[in-house]
């Protein structure tokens, strides 16, 4: 009853000859306006104390980022200082810092993902003469290569992103048309995480750069498809499970560009989360010969935080869908290259021996500027 009351209460136009509604909207806005004045007064005295370095530039976005430091360091409040700032990006400008877009609905994308196209077309020529020529030095070492391009986020969400850069957008057959045409095996994702999409599941974090477990999953099976019908290589099967553990909360990378939270994260939707797994082999421990032999595993994965990150479980997913074990060779933040460099020096080192190497790359980082080691790569 006593729940029934006040609802009443807050609703009723009878007994105050107005809704309490209005009035609470009201009040909160302008306590939290004058939160925003009061935090805004007492960064003025350390702003001014800021001495601006001659070698940063607005340009780079180091000088935003040298502020922000000094602000954080000095400032009695910075937390809820620097929070305020980014909420007056945010609600006045709907930016945040250099690096991410805002789109709708909460939803953030990497600038990486949104090239233009007049710098974009030499980097990715480049690029990808790069992967052609490594796909047949490998092929001339008798592996099979297949390419698992990873469409971007902006395009499997497309409509989330801002109108005036859906143009910008990166699209898979950009580099597809150009593996197609030299006869580089790749794996296609985009109809499937589409599809997904369609049936509600989320393939992508709506606040990470990365794709969810769920995304993960969804290739994987692809790439299993693919070796089932179009590979050429075989090995003894072993089936592995994937069991979910829990929920964990996601500290999502493109959020730290929109640092709102927590003075006022009622700006941003709730946190997200995603679900951790383990993966098992029916394999034993004196079955150990014959999961790593001397021939060691008859799969590579080679790729980026995609492959690395083990939040999104696509190792896992691969060793159930493949059912064998897998040698990881992927690192976070290197782009798709600098892993590969260092898969041809284990692979020269004999320190690997597989016999179908998957090449994990994100769409967008074929259209990055990267300087490979020209011991490995031909120029």
């Amino acid at each position: 009853m006593e729940m029934e009351s006040a609802s009443v209460v807050l609703g009723s136009k009878e007994e105050g000859g107005a809704s309490l509604v209005p009035m609470l909207v009201s009040a909160n806005a302008v306590l939290w306006l004058a939160l925003l004045v009061l935090s805004f007064l007492l960064t003025i005295p350390v702003a001014l104390r800021y001495e601006k370095s001659s070698s940063l530039t607005l340009v780079d976005g180091k000088l935003a980022a040298d502020f922000e430091k000094h602000v954080a360091k000095h400032h009695p409040y910075s937390e809820r200082s620097l929070n305020s700032w980014a909420a007056l990006e945010l609600a006045v400008l709907g930016s945040g810092k250099p690096g991410v877009v805002i789109g709708d609905d909460g939803w953030l994308f990497t600038n990486e993902e949104f090239p233009l196209p007049s710098q974009r077309a030499k980097t990715l020529e480049k690029n990808l003469a790069q992967i052609r020529s490594t796909v047949e030095a490998l092929r001339a070492k008798g592996l099979e290569v297949v390419i698992l391009p990873i469409p971007g986020k902006a395009e499997v969400y497309r409509d989330k992103v801002p109108a005036e850069l859906r143009g910008h957008i990166l699209p898979t057959s950009a580099v597809t048309g150009y593996l197609t045409h030299h006869g580089i095996p790749w794996v296609g994702l985009d109809e499937d995480l589409q599809q997904a999409r369609a049936r509600g599941q989320d393939t992508f974090f709506r606040s990470e750069t990365h794709w969810t477990p769920t995304g993960s999953r969804i290739a994987a099976a692809a790439v299993a498809r693919w070796a089932q019908t179009d590979g050429h290589v075989r090995w003894e099967a072993r089936p592995y499970t994937v069991q979910p553990v829990k929920a964990q909360p996601l500290e999502s990378d493109l959020e730290n560009y929109v640092p709102v939270r927590p003075t006022f994260a009622g700006l941003l939707p709730p946190p997200e989360s995603y679900t951790s797994y383990v993966v098992s082999s029916a394999a034993t421990a004196n079955d150990a010969g014959a999961l790593f032999g001397d021939a060691g595993n008859p799969v590579a994965l080679v790729g980026t935080s995609y492959s690395a990150d083990e939040r999104w479980n696509f190792t896992g997913w691969l060793r159930s869908s493949l059912q064998t074990e897998i040698d990881n060779i992927s690192e976070k933040g290197k782009g798709p290259f600098a892993p590969m460099e260092k898969f041809l020096e284990k692979l020269e080192a004999g320190k690997t021996a597989p016999r179908l190497v998957i090449w994990e790359m994100p769409v967008r980082s074929v259209a990055m500027d990267y300087t490979p080691r020209k011991s490995y790569f031909a120029q």
